[in-house]
């Protein structure tokens, strides 16, 4: 799944999640959309700000490489991140804390996310994220370790009712240009692999 879209008749290096068109014929709708030319906008544009990027919901612009390099650069960066973020604006988070929840709220997140469909979940050190239905939970096994829950048998179960279930080392490195847009929020990694492996 493409989440940005970029018009250049430039030559651009970026991750294979960008869809990377030479016009806005072929661009994907609903997704943001960055068109590199200042001779585009300013002939199809009459009251636009040079110093504002956003031109309408979802696109954006800024100079040609031929036109600006080190501006051109720097925004195609900007840009990226800008959809990075908006993708993981659509999911919420919770934070399964066994210690200050009250045990019928623990039942409402484990009831959850047993009825969750198509539920992904990704290990990193002592977390577990599981996404699905645009929540991710996280769940902490050094505090169940701490109230004297046995982890291996919780981690088992997660294996279990997960679709997939991935480990540090396996799927990091994948991820890591997009870790580093959202400020290395390993949370997100189980929802970028749903919309990659959709």
């Amino acid at each position: 799944m493409k989440i940005a879209n970029i018009v250049t008749s430039n030559k651009v290096d970026v991750t294979s999640d960008i869809n990377v068109v030479t016009s806005l014929d072929d661009i994907i709708e609903g997704i943001p959309t960055l068109v590199t030319s200042y001779e585009w906008v300013s002939t199809n544009y009459d009251n636009y700000d040079i110093y504002d990027k956003k031109l309408g919901d979802n696109l954006y612009w800024t100079f040609a490489r031929t036109e600006r390099r080190d501006i051109f650069a720097l925004d195609i960066e900007s840009f990226i991140t800008l959809a990075n973020q908006e993708l993981i604006n659509k999911v919420d988070y919770i934070f399964m804390d066994v210690i200050l929840f009250h045990k019928s709220t623990i039942n409402k997140i484990i009831r959850k996310i047993f009825s969750l469909p198509n539920k992904i979940a990704f290990k990193h050190k002592d977390m577990i994220y599981i996404y699905g239905g645009n929540l991710i939970f996280g769940i902490d096994l050094n505090m169940l370790n701490y109230m004297g829950i046995n982890v291996i048998i919780v981690e088992n179960k997660i294996k279990k009712i997960c679709n997939v279930f991935l480990d540090d080392n396996e799927i990091f490195i994948e991820y890591k240009d997009n870790m580093e847009r959202l400020d290395h929020s390993v949370k997100y990694i189980p929802y970028l692999y749903a919309i990659k492996n959709g």
